[in-house]
C-alpha cells in the first residue's frame, strides 16, 4: 500500500512538473511605457552618415529597372498572387529599403499614396490556394512602419499629410490580426510548443509576419507616443517568442527542414534592432526573459553556435514544417564542410568571412557577452564590411541593427 502511495505521489509530482513546463512567464514587456520625444538613436547624424554609405547591390539596381519597384509597391500592381509576383514584391521591398536610406522620401511618398487613396490598395483579398498577398502585404506594412519610425523627421510632409500618414499606419497595424493562411486551419497554440508541428497549424500566425509587424508597432508606438500601439506590439511579439524554448531555440524556425539555419539566422537581427530601440527607455533587451525562460542573450549565443554546427537543430529540422520541397534529408547526412558548399549555406550567411557578419549584426551583444569574438576583428573592419545582409537591411527588416548601433555608440 505504501509503495502504491509513493508511486501515485510521484506521478502527481511528475504531472505537476510537466504541466508547469507549459506555463508561460508573464509578458514583462507590457510594463514598458512610451516616453516624450523618443528617438531611435542618440546621434542621428552619425546614423544617417553611416546609412548613406551603405552600398546597394547591383542586383537590386537591375531588378528595379526590370520591375519598376516604386510604382509596383505604391500601386500594389501587379497584385502579389503567385510565386513569381511574390518574388518580385519581395525583391522590390528590399530595393526600396536600400533606396530609402539615401532618400527617405521614397518610402514617405508611397505611404502618403496609400493613406490618400480612395480605395486602400494594401488590402489582402480572399483567394483560393496559396495566399501570397496574405504574407507580402502585412510584412511590408511592418517593415515600412519600422523605416518610418526611424526616418520620421527626414520625410517632408505638410502637417495634414503627416497626420494622414500617421493615422493610416497606426490603423493598418491595429488591423493586423494574423489570420491563418493557406492550408492551415488553426492558429498557433502558444501554450504547446509541439503544436507548431501540426499540418493544421498556420505557422505564420506566430511567426515571421507577426514579428515584422510587431517590431513596426513597437517602434511606431514609441515614435508617436502611442501606448496602445506599443502594447499591441508587445502582445504580438510575445506570441512569436512563446515558441523559443528554454534553451533559446526558436522551434518555429528550427523546424524548417533544410532551411533550418536560414530561418533561424535571418530573424536574429531583430534582437539587436530592439536592443537599440529600447536603449532610450533604459531597458536592457539582451537580459529580457522569453515566455519559456530563456533570455535574449541565450537565444543569440545558440544561434552563433548553430552557424558553426548546422546539426544542432536536427531534432526539429527533420519535422520539415512548411518545407515539403526543401526537406531536411537534403542535408542531414552532410558534414559541416559539405553543408557550407550547398545553396542552403550560400544564401544564408557569409561563412567565408568568419565571424564578421555575426559581429556586424550584433555588435553590442558580441562586445558585452562574447568579447573574444568581438575583439577578433577591428571595429573599422566591421564598419566597412558590406558582404552581409544582416547588420544592414533586407526585405525582412526595414532598418539596420548596425546603423542604429553606430548612432547610439
Amino acid at each position: 500500500m505504501r509503495i502504491i502511495l509513493i508511486i501515485v505521489i510521484s506521478l502527481i509530482s511528475f504531472c505537476n512538473f510537466a504541466s508547469s513546463k507549459e506555463k508561460l512567464l508573464p509578458n514583462t514587456l507590457l510594463e514598458i511605457k512610451v516616453i516624450e520625444n523618443w528617438e531611435p538613436v542618440k546621434n542621428f547624424q552619425k546614423f544617417k552618415e553611416y546609412s548613406k554609405k551603405t552600398p546597394m547591390r547591383d542586383y537590386y539596381k537591375r531588378k528595379d529597372k526590370e520591375l519598376n519597384c516604386f510604382n509596383r509597391i505604391k500601386n500594389v500592381d501587379p497584385y502579389p498572387k503567385n510565386d513569381n509576383s511574390h518574388q518580385a514584391w519581395f525583391t522590390c521591398q528590399s530595393y526600396l529599403h536600400f533606396a530609402g536610406i539615401n532618400n527617405p522620401q521614397i518610402i514617405g511618398d508611397i505611404l502618403l499614396h496609400w493613406a490618400s487613396a480612395k480605395k486602400d490598395p494594401m488590402i489582402v483579398k480572399r483567394v483560393s490556394g496559396y495566399n501570397v498577398a496574405g504574407y507580402d502585404i502585412p510584412s511590408t506594412i511592418g517593415t515600412f512602419a519600422q523605416f518610418y519610425a526611424v526616418w520620421h523627421k527626414e520625410i517632408n510632409y505638410t502637417k495634414q499629410e503627416r497626420q494622414l500618414v500617421d493615422k493610416y499606419l497606426v490603423q493598418k497595424l491595429f488591423d493586423q490580426k494574423f489570420k491563418v493562411l493557406n492550408k492551415g486551419t488553426r492558429k498557433c497554440n502558444i501554450k504547446k510548443l509541439k503544436s507548431i508541428y501540426s499540418k493544421n497549424t498556420g505557422t505564420n500566425n506566430c511567426g515571421n509576419i507577426r514579428m515584422k509587424v510587431a517590431v513596426g508597432e513597437i517602434m511606431l508606438g514609441f515614435r508617436l507616443e502611442n501606448q496602445e500601439l506599443l502594447d499591441k506590439g508587445h502582445e504580438d511579439i510575445y506570441v512569436v517568442q512563446a515558441f523559443i524554448n528554454k534553451d533559446g531555440i526558436n522551434i518555429n524556425h528550427a523546424s524548417r527542414g533544410a532551411n533550418t539555419v536560414n530561418y533561424s539566422w535571418e530573424y536574429t537581427g531583430y534582437s539587436s534592432i530592439l536592443a537599440e530601440v529600447y536603449k532610450p527607455v533604459g531597458y536592457d533587451y539582451f537580459e529580457h526573459t522569453f515566455p519559456r525562460g530563456a533570455k535574449v542573450k541565450d537565444y543569440l549565443k545558440f544561434n552563433y553556435r548553430l552557424l558553426k554546427d548546422f546539426k544542432l537543430t536536427a531534432e526539429w529540422a527533420k519535422r520539415n514544417v512548411g518545407s515539403m520541397f526543401e526537406p531536411y534529408k537534403n542535408i542531414s547526412k552532410l558534414t559541416q564542410a559539405e553543408y557550407l558548399q550547398t545553396e542552403y549555406a550560400e544564401n544564408v550567411y557569409s561563412f567565408e568571412y568568419g565571424d564578421r557578419e555575426f559581429i556586424k549584426a550584433h555588435p553590442r551583444f558580441t562586445k558585452k557577452y562574447m568579447p573574444e569574438v568581438y575583439s577578433s576583428v577591428s571595429e573599422e573592419e566591421i564598419k566597412n564590411f558590406y558582404k552581409s545582409r544582416e547588420g544592414l537591411i533586407s526585405a525582412n527588416k526595414g532598418v539596420s541593427s548596425y546603423g542604429l548601433y553606430i548612432g547610439n555608440n
